[in-house]
């Protein structure tokens, strides 16, 4: 049986201002950086724009049945 999902908190609009914070180190952690690029990317899925035809194409990656 199939349950309607009810959100119990308030939650920020998903178009809310992103906040960055720059801490300064000798390497990158490319693994957050690749993390926060695929977030932004699929949030703009289907936005007619680059970052979301970078989100299209990498939804189909994720998708794409093998």
């Amino acid at each position: 049986m199939v349950r309607k999902y009810q959100r119990k908190t308030d939650r920020p609009a998903a178009t809310r201002p992103v906040r960055v914070r720059y801490q300064r180190r000798e390497e990158i952690d490319a693994e957050k950086v690749a993390e926060v690029l695929i977030r932004i990317a699929l949030r703009h899925a289907d936005d007619d724009s680059d970052t979301g035809r970078t989100g299209d194409y990498l939804r189909d990656l994720l998708t794409t049945s093998r």
